[in-house]
């Protein structure tokens, strides 16, 4: 317990500078602009066809205008390939997601995915196998040892959830091992950082793990998101690398939950409407700055998925 002391204990002491606005250049917030229009084709090419080729357009765009990594996007670009019937052109980028860690063998072999070669099953079914193969070496060996530093990680933090269900008896010892476990997570993932600097986010190793890891700390302690992520996560934005959405409402969440500020900060999370700022015209400033609408345009998409509840 005294390590869990002496953490909480730090991270309610420290001064840390979060109230510095971001402000982003022309250039990444048309960036960010046209990833949000590409996304938003993506999703309805989901269900509507008619958006697909649309979808390419709006891709296709954004790799000739931006001047930011967006290999991140050529799963989904593959993906919309795929669909558009245009196969062979979509395996050129799934070989691209998966050599740079986009995409792995097991999710090129998800259902959905499998659909789009119905026309060319054999072609689909000889890249599943090359890559079931290639997984043998698809970590190096320093991503390795981050891989099952963050496994170890995980491991004591189901333990700890699933311990009443499995042990129901003892729902005493259950109250106190969560946020024993909780302060064990948040020293490792300290550790994570001093030990992986070449990372910008040592958890993206693996996204499953990672959300999980994530939605249980930045939730429940949002003073550890504001000291040790927030700083790493803007320089993210301004570099045009993060998502600014989902950092507003981090963001939002973490400094309201936290008691640092009464009033949102970007409108993006106002506890259910308890902490709406009255200064609106405040807040739609900040949402310009960030490359947001204005409150009065925004939309909530059910396709959206954030870190935190």
């Amino acid at each position: 317990m005294y390590k869990k002391s002496l953490l909480l204990l730090f991270l309610t002491c420290s001064l840390i500078s979060y109230s510095q606005e971001i402000i982003l250049s022309d250039t990444i917030l048309q960036i960010y602009k046209l990833r949000e229009e590409a996304n938003e084709y993506y999703f309805s090419a989901r269900h509507d066809k008619s958006a697909v080729l649309k979808a390419i357009e709006k891709y296709d765009f954004l790799f000739s205008f931006s001047n930011v990594d967006e290999s991140v996007r050529y799963l989904d670009y593959a993906d919309l390939l795929a669909q558009s019937g245009d196969l062979y052109k979509a395996m050129i980028y799934y070989d691209w997601a998966f050599e740079l860690k986009r995409m792995t063998a097991r999710e090129f072999g998800f259902s959905f995915r499998k659909k789009y070669f119905e026309e060319d099953t054999v072609l689909y079914y000889q890249k599943l196998d090359e890559f079931n193969n290639r997984m043998d070496y698809y970590y190096t060996a320093r991503e390795q040892e981050l891989l099952g530093d963050i496994k170890a990680i995980i491991a004591v933090d189901q333990f700890a959830r699933q311990y009443s269900r499995d042990f129901p008896k003892h729902k005493v010892c259950s109250k106190s091992i969560i946020p024993y476990a909780d302060s064990l997570t948040m020293v490792k993932l300290i550790e994570l950082y001093e030990k992986y600097p070449e990372f910008d986010n040592p958890l993206t190793i693996s996204k499953e793990i990672g959300m999980v890891l994530g939605r249980h700390i930045y939730t429940g302690y949002p003073e550890f998101w504001l000291k040790y992520e927030e700083a790493r996560t803007r320089k993210c934005i301004i570099e045009g690398k993060g998502y600014p959405k989902g950092y507003a409402r981090t963001y939002d969440r973490c400094v309201i939950t936290s008691g640092r500020e009464l009033y949102s900060v970007y409108g993006e999370w106002d506890n259910n409407g308890k902490n709406v700022n009255p200064d609106k015209e405040l807040v739609n400033k900040r949402r310009a700055n960030l490359g947001l609408p204005p409150l009065e345009e925004k939309k909530d998409n059910p396709n959206e998925f954030f870190i935190t509840y």
